[in-house]
């Protein structure tokens, strides 16, 4: 994995891996861009707020993804309506997270959160897993036919799940940023793909290592947490024509 400096947030690690045909250089150029301006705005946040925002839920992350996509293009829609037909099952109405256009492709994006403890990081929470996959079975669920509709031009579709995992560590007392400092979160970020299981499902990899001037603990009364990186683990489908 190659790492970049993203000035006043720290170093950015991303790899693809297997996406490949028709859209792949396109899919791989629209992620690349709008995680890079995840870690920008959710810096930004940070700075006018000193807190971070990916500490919350799912739901309060579409506060720096929405306009980091508005970054990358303006055409785009949250909570779209589609049907949705599982295999074995009924059809039913539902959502999407994102429909997106980006340089002649349609896109569809479903987005997870969950927490990494990585003091446990040999026996990581099953909820990780669970819930990437969770995300890749919502974007099964949508017909082909369905996604067909959704093309607004002639390059065809692609589907995008994507995980947002936040490292943390707890304890009842002051977490002191030189020992968060001294652990290697590369290491701990394979350990996280390999013991759930999540480098097997995904296709899209990558670490953001927050700069030390991010990293501080955060008092919850009787308890401290500190978050040091964040990772986004995604699966890119091939084309829908």
């Amino acid at each position: 994995m190659k790492y970049e400096t993203v000035r006043h947030c720290g170093k950015l690690g991303l790899e693809f891996s297997n996406v490949k045909g028709y859209g792949s250089r396109v899919s791989r150029d629209f992620m690349r861009n709008l995680l890079k301006n995840i870690v920008k705005r959710s810096t930004d946040y940070y700075d006018e707020t000193e807190e971070h925002i990916f500490t919350y839920r799912e739901k309060q992350m579409h506060s720096v993804v929405c306009p980091s996509i508005a970054d990358v293009t303006l055409s785009y829609v949250m909570e779209h309506p589609l049907i949705r037909k599982p295999a074995g099952e009924e059809e039913y109405p539902g959502n999407v997270d994102y429909w997106i256009s980006y340089r002649n492709y349609s896109f569809l994006m479903e987005l997870k959160h969950t927490y990494f403890g990585y003091r446990n990081a040999d026996n990581p929470r099953k909820e990780i897993i669970e819930k990437f996959e969770d995300a890749i079975e919502q974007l099964e669920s949508i017909r082909k036919d369905m996604c067909r509709e959704l093309i607004v031009n002639n390059n065809g579709l692609i589907k995008i799940a994507l995980e947002t995992v936040i490292f943390y560590e707890g304890s009842k007392n002051p977490i002191g940023k030189d020992k968060i400092m001294m652990r290697n979160f590369k290491i701990l970020f394979k350990k996280l793909m390999n013991n759930t299981g999540l480098k097997y499902k995904s296709n899209l990899r990558a670490l953001w290592i927050l700069n030390d001037r991010l990293i501080k603990d955060v008092n919850y009364g009787n308890w401290y947490e500190i978050y040091p990186a964040v990772a986004f683990i995604g699966n890119i489908s091939e084309v829908i024509e």
